[in-house]
């Protein structure tokens, strides 16, 4: 494509594009009013081809009756021509007499006829046919006004009758023809133009369907796209339409109903999590004794050793104290962090320290979860999530994985591990109990849903790991092992590349 060529193009785009714009402004903003002027615009195209259709028949209706009166007059010539062929075969003068009154009967028509013969054949040089018909119309009454007998031969004036009758009916004949070809012009044309109509119509329908499509169902299928992500568990806000009112309006009690939605989900983690916290404080103060009391030991090595002073050994009683601090403040710390309300945020992150925070957190609340859970992540793997919600999934599933191997007095085995598949982060947390009762797999992610006896669970636990999961666009899933014991896999995206 030539350079000018190409920028004629890309300008013609453009205008059209400003065209479809600034027409797509002049629509209604309701939903309703658009399907009403959609009806409106089909409706008036219906009365248009109703009317076109009605023309394209007057017109026919027209033409036929055009031709219907070149055709009368051309059928008097016939007879004329026939009576005139009588007289000469059995000279009765009574047949020339009518052979001179259809001669006129036809010079008649065409003085009344004129304009519609003429529009019938156009071009049709009819003064011609009208002469040649005065002419013959002459010799037929001169032929008349002699005196004839039968046996008499043919004269020279009938030898001119005839030749000017011949010349008369060609003629004739040809107005006929011509105006028949007109009409089967005429008949094609209108056909054509009802084609041409019918196909204008099929693409006015079509181009006010796809501006219905792009108008009316093409929001609603942007919502429902909004819909089936708030489907996988993310409770982001649908985007908000300001072309429509009906779809603003819709989008707007959907957004209002997720928002209901999502402080109600964060009430349920928040009283899991005040659940869980409730459990773990006689641990944590369990805990939090040990560092205390070694403090208090190693205060008391101080002070009866301030009158001998070694500077080595009470470096060593200082150095201890020290650890302990931090060893309580790290304890405090992870409780604070896992009881702190906070904002939902995918930070990028080292997996390893969250699992033994969690098992740290564990380890107040059950002095054996230290030695029973077994880490096998990578240092440098990284997970795109939120600290503290991944931090309250791994709590339940630890805890959980420790609860079904305590129901069966089973020596607890719990293996934390992860990897990186299909661009996302998968922790297993299998245990060694005794598994799930298939039957009842399917609802065990239900929220309230509890094999435990009453007031021995919530029902809450996997509920929870399954909203976090969703909530970072993530899965759960969950298996019984081929040697018995449960194995819980949680799919986590990773981050998206800028």
């Amino acid at each position: 494509m030539k350079p000018d060529a190409a920028h004629l193009w890309s300008m013609l785009k453009f205008a059209t594009q400003r065209c479809s714009m600034q027409f797509m402004k002049l629509l209604p903003r309701s939903l309703h009013a658009k399907i009403l002027l959609g009806y409106i615009v089909v409706g008036g195209l219906f009365v248009m081809l109703v009317f076109a259709a009605l023309e394209q028949v007057r017109n026919l209706l027209s033409r036929v009756d055009d031709e219907h009166h070149v055709t009368r007059m051309h059928d008097v010539v016939r007879e004329a021509r026939r009576l005139e062929k009588n007289y000469l075969l059995f000279r009765k003068p009574s047949e020339l007499k009518s052979a001179v009154g259809k001669a006129d009967e036809a010079l008649s028509l065409i003085e009344r006829d004129r304009s519609l013969m003429q529009r019938a054949a156009p071009g049709f040089p009819l003064e011609e046919l009208e002469q040649s018909l005065s002419d013959w119309r002459d010799l037929l009454d001169d032929r008349l006004q002699r005196r004839i007998r039968p046996g008499d031969p043919i004269s020279p004036l009938e030898e001119r009758m005839t030749d000017v009758g011949k010349q008369a009916f060609e003629q004739s004949e040809r107005l006929s023809d011509q105006a028949r070809e007109a009409m089967r012009r005429a008949l094609s044309g209108q056909e054509s133009q009802l084609y041409t109509i019918m196909i204008a119509a099929i693409v006015l329908v079509l181009g006010i369907g796809q501006l219905v499509t792009r108008r009316v169902v093409a929001p609603l299928r942007e919502v429902e796209s909004d819909l089936a992500r708030v489907g996988t568990g993310n409770l982001a806000r649908l985007t908000p339409r300001d072309r429509d009112d009906e779809i603003a309006a819709l989008v707007g009690a959907f957004n209002r109903a997720l928002g209901d939605l999502e402080e109600r989900q964060l009430a349920v983690l928040r009283t899991a999590r005040l659940a869980s916290l409730g459990t773990m404080l006689s641990g944590v103060a369990h805990e939090l004794n040990n560092p205390l009391s070694n403090i208090s030991l190693n205060a008391q090595l101080l002070l009866e050793e301030h009158e001998r002073p070694d500077p080595t050994q009470l470096n060593a009683f200082v150095e201890q104290i020290d650890d302990q601090v931090q060893r309580a403040q790290r304890i405090v710390r992870t409780l604070l962090d896992f009881a702190r309300d906070s904002h939902f945020a995918l930070l990028a992150q080292p997996l390893r320290p969250l699992v033994e925070e969690t098992i740290a957190l564990l380890r107040a609340e059950q002095p054996g979860a230290g030695d029973a859970v077994s880490v096998r992540i990578a240092p440098e793997l990284n997970i795109h999530a939120d600290g503290q919600r991944m931090q309250q999934a791994l709590l339940n599933l630890i805890r959980n994985a420790l609860e079904a191997c305590a129901e069966t007095k089973t020596p607890p085995k719990i293996e934390v591990s992860a990897s990186v598949k299909d661009n996302a982060t998968v922790i297993k947390v299998c245990d060694n109990g005794p598994g799930i009762d298939p039957g009842n797999m399917p609802r065990v992610f239900d929220p309230f849903f509890t094999t435990k006896p009453v007031g021995k669970g919530s029902g809450l636990g996997l509920f929870v790991v399954h909203e976090i999961a969703a909530e970072h666009g993530g899965k759960v899933s969950i298996d019984n092992g081929p040697d018995g014991g449960t194995c819980v896999s949680l799919w986590i995206p990773a981050e998206e590349e800028a």
